[in-house]
């Protein structure tokens, strides 16, 4: 690994608690700028790429839903429109912008299976995962406050140390999975310190992993995440499933090992069913407030489900969708359905579906074939590997994972580790890539960073321009529109020309409120059952 992909895992280690600051758009700008510069770096050195069995349904998934999201993308509608017989969406810019998601994942995984050629790199990733889960502890730690959200955010006043918390506590019940992996592989070096007389190296050296696992584990519930919470525990009892299945050679051990840790399950499983109120008392949630919008999302999600149910919404297009679906007002912005496999089913229909479906098993299945051949060491770390998966999986079906840079990025880092060549030596195929081939690559990158930077850029402006003054702040939210032109930027203008009028003097109080109204009507013409910009239309348009 030369310095530059050095580099890139800092960048990453720096960068994964700002990404739960509601600082969203510019920490997936600076982490995806990095993959793509580390990966064409690797692909004009070599000229080739390792690709493994494991790969295959990573490939087929990821270059599906960028495809799918594309062929969307050519045939955009409004929520008016009636259903049809080809992909479309309700929103282009919004699943364009997943398209370029979707390329930097499979680029991130590209990129980690092709450094991870033996056992002693995957063992140096995994390291990196547990120092990334010890730097969000101690930005826990040491802003308890949320000290670093208001400088990126310009939140104020009790937010405590994440402004997105599940996310946060998701990510360290995986980073805990992946310690207790490297600390299981690391009591195998006893024999090796022993003989070098460092015994008491050795034990500092695996105190230090267990006291961060266990800490890991603590921050996770302490996040108050419940997704979280229950993520953890399964993931840590898939691993024990998966060490007392597939590692001892003989059948009536595993079959005692399987027959404990099914029993732990049984008894978890039980016990949160009959202590859910002392759960919600513990994790401050007593209320129910997050469980009743969530239960009104995916309620809103089915019924659009039920009238689209061939090719979806559009992937991304359910902000601009749900709205008029809600059984009650939500005062945030709904972005995001909190159940990524919901949305991906409600943006792509069952057609779509249907094949990242078969993807995911696909995958389990070649998982579980390739953990039964292993090598008893490799065996450890690779279950690891598939619990701390598990775990990115149970949490999304309860939250939006997939989106946020830290918890996405650490799940398809993952999935590279996954894929190293040190764990497919049997099934690995060498592609000579050539110059042509790289300049593709090349373009396709550069492509698909356009949307993410455009929304940076827009993210950025809107945020300091929160503070300005009326005509600056009208100037940057006009920038920030031509940049990302979404409904809620044209929301965010729209109202600021209208509170300007409100003060301004009689003629440039007309011309305010006509460009309000004039953006409010042409917002409306895309996405007509908008309430937000229904009710600027009506103000602006009672004054005019």
């Amino acid at each position: 690994m030369d310095a530059l992909q050095k580099i890139l895992l800092a960048v990453l280690l720096f960068f994964a608690p700002f990404a739960f600051a509601g600082a969203e758009p510019w920490a997936f700008s600076v982490l995806q700028g990095g993959i793509f510069i580390c990966l064409l770096a690797l692909l004009f050195k070599r000229r080739n790429i390792v690709v493994t069995s494991l790969f295959k349904p990573i490939l087929f998934t990821l270059g599906f839903l960028t495809t799918f999201a594309l062929l969307q993308s050519v045939f955009p509608q409004t929520i008016l429109d009636n259903p049809v017989w080809y992909p479309s969406t309700f929103m282009r810019l919004f699943t364009l912008e997943h398209a370029s998601l979707f390329v930097t994942y499979l680029a991130l995984t590209l990129w980690v299976s092709q450094l991870a050629e033996s056992s002693r790199t995957v063992h140096l990733f995994a390291l990196v995962i547990t120092l990334c889960g010890l730097s969000v502890l101690l930005c826990a730690l040491c802003f308890p406050d949320g000290e670093y959200i208001r400088l990126l955010a310009g939140r104020r006043g009790g937010i405590g140390p994440f402004l997105n918390r599940n996310h946060a506590g998701l990510f360290m019940a995986m980073c805990a999975v992946i310690t207790l992996g490297y600390a299981s592989v690391s009591f195998l070096d006893y024999g090796r310190f022993a003989a070098h007389g460092r015994k008491g190296q050795f034990y500092l050296r695996q105190g230090f992993f267990i006291l961060l696992f266990i800490s890991l584990c603590a921050g996770s519930v302490f996040t108050r995440s419940r997704g979280g919470m229950l993520a953890l525990s399964l993931g840590i009892f898939c691993y024990a499933f998966l060490c007392t299945g597939f590692i001892p050679s003989r059948t009536k051990t595993r079959l005692k090992g399987l027959a404990v840790a099914a029993a732990c399950l049984v008894c978890f499983a039980g016990w949160v069913g009959t202590h859910t109120q002392e759960i919600n008392r513990f994790a401050r949630r007593a209320g129910g407030t997050s469980e009743q919008t969530r239960i009104m999302l995916y309620r809103a999600a089915l019924d659009m489900l039920k009238e689209r149910p061939v090719w979806g919404i559009g992937i991304g297009a359910l902000p601009v969708a749900v709205a008029p679906r809600l059984e009650r007002p939500i005062n945030q912005y709904v972005e995001r359905l909190h159940s990524d496999w919901l949305e991906i089913l409600l943006g792509t229909g069952y057609v779509g579906f249907l094949p990242v479906l078969a993807g995911v098993f696909w995958f389990i299945w070649l998982a579980f074939k390739r953990l039964r051949r292993l090598e008893t060491r490799k065996k450890w770390l690779f279950a690891s590997l598939l619990s701390a998966l598990l775990v990115m999986a149970v949490g999304s079906t309860v939250d939006f994972d997939f989106f946020i840079p830290a918890a996405a990025f650490l799940f398809f880092m993952i999935l590279g580790m996954a894929c190293s060549p040190s764990y497919h030596k049997d099934h690995t195929r060498l592609r000579t890539v050539s110059l042509v081939g790289c300049a593709a690559v090349t373009l396709i990158l550069l492509a698909s960073c356009w949307i993410p930077l455009q929304k940076s850029a827009a993210w950025r402006l809107h945020l300091f321009g929160r503070g300005l003054t009326s005509a600056p702040q009208i100037a940057a939210y006009e920038k920030a529109l031509s940049l990302y032109p979404a409904p809620r930027y044209a929301l965010y203008l729209g109202n600021a020309y209208y509170n300007a009028a409100l003060y301004a003097p009689e003629p440039q109080k007309n011309a305010l409120r006509a460009q309000a109204f004039v953006l409010a009507e042409r917002y409306l013409q895309k996405y007509p059952q908008d309430k937000e910009l229904s009710r600027l239309y009506w103000r602006s348009r009672g004054n005019n």
